[in-house]
């Protein structure tokens, strides 16, 4: 089997991430040709739940001043009709990119087109999809810009190529957070329906970071999906401590309203004390026409990291939720949990979880999986060999 990912995405993208249990691999035959002018990539290949056969390729060619151009395709049968004169179905996708690095700014733009069947039940009609993605970047000392423009419509290929997840991922404008409340209500990346715009803006010197960055997601009839607003600042260490905070704004299944921050106690060259604490204003939305009131959930956890190998955290969950607000089968606070991690020689790692959590999503890249709610002992790793 294979993996692989043509650009960024918008056409093929078979991957593994363990995540949010996600294996688009292919089984089948690959080949690729690399030069310093450009190159190309072929396969023939089926997914692991649909009776598939894919035949895709990729080719690009580098020109002057770091600009690249390339183009993508992938074409199947979605199913065994057969009509008159033995026509049948075939689907297919593909895409032209330009791309530049320059000392100062990078820029990439993907366009793509789609013909299926996979949308409209019920006729032999066919539907056309279409996808457009623009990404700039700008450098300037201390100082970065980063601006996104999705469009996206009638555009997943082979849907549930794992059972679950479609054989591309278009680049997602939403972000994975380190922040667990922040990642309460996400939005996973809908290629069929979806246009948007990102902003981040970064300033970095002199062990300072900071952050502002804004997102909002429509559907293809102007509906607001998803809109973030976030700011966050990184201070220096000084001394034996270092300060981290963030303020962000949602607006996805309610009102959120989030407050972060973080202490780091450098106890000596290999031990240190995190502490992290989160507060959450929550108005949620679920009924049109519908005032559900509104609750306040925080979070909190204290991690003794001992480098390289050993870190002990412990974690606590609280809300004040009426019964209204509870989803079914929720159960009263608070949830208390505690997690002990060892980081193997390789750049792997074994966990021990044990505890009480909720139900709620895991998000890598615009591609989400509900987790149901846990209460007991886990324990699990990643192994690299």
């Amino acid at each position: 089997h294979f993996y692989g990912i043509f650009g960024r995405g918008l056409v093929f993208n078979a991957y593994e991430d363990r995540t949010v249990r996600v294996d688009t691999r292919l089984d089948g035959l690959v080949g690729s040709y690399r030069h310093d002018r450009g190159g190309f990539t072929a396969f023939s290949g089926s997914p692991t739940v649909p009776a598939l056969d894919l035949r895709g390729g990729d080719a690009y060619a580098n020109g002057p001043v770091g600009l690249r151009i390339g183009v993508s395709g992938m074409t199947w049968r979605p199913d065994t009709w057969v009509g008159e004169d033995d026509e049948v179905r075939r689907e297919w996708v593909a895409t032209v990119r330009l791309q530049q690095k320059l000392s100062f700014a990078e820029w990439y733009l993907e366009h793509g087109r789609k013909k299926g069947w996979d949308y409209t039940g019920g006729d032999d009609n066919y539907d056309m999809g279409s996808a457009l993605y623009a990404n700039v970047n700008l450098f300037q000392g201390p100082f970065s810009f980063s601006w996104e423009h999705s469009n996206y419509e009638r555009f997943v290929v082979v849907p549930g190529a794992d059972g679950t997840t479609a054989l591309n991922r278009p680049p997602s404008l939403t972000r994975d957070f380190a922040w667990t409340l922040m990642n309460r209500a996400p939005h996973p990346t809908d290629a069929n329906d979806e246009r948007g715009h990102n902003l981040d803006a970064i300033f970095s010197d002199g062990g300072w970071t900071a952050l502002l960055s804004g997102v909002r997601l429509e559907n293809q009839d102007l509906v607001r999906q998803y809109e973030l607003a976030w700011a966050s600042l990184k201070a220096p260490r000084t001394g034996d401590f270092r300060l981290a905070g963030g303020f962000g704004y949602q607006d996805n299944e309610g009102l959120r309203q989030t407050v972060v921050g973080e202490v780091i106690w450098y106890l000596d060259t290999l031990h240190s004390l995190t502490l992290q604490a989160e507060h959450q204003h929550v108005r949620p939305d679920f009924v049109a026409d519908l005032d559900e009131g509104a609750y306040d959930e925080e979070f909190f956890s204290l991690e003794y990291k001992m480098a390289p190998t050993w870190s002990f955290t412990g974690i606590l969950e609280l809300n004040n939720k009426f019964d209204e607000q509870q989803a079914p089968d929720e159960q009263d606070g608070p949830f208390a949990a505690g997690q002990i991690s060892y980081t193997l020689a390789r750049g792997g790692n074994l966990n021990l979880w044990f505890g009480e959590r909720q139900a709620g999503f895991l998000c890598s890249g615009g591609v989400c999986k509900f987790e149901p709610a846990f209460e007991g002992v886990e324990l699990f790793g990643i192994f690299r060999y």
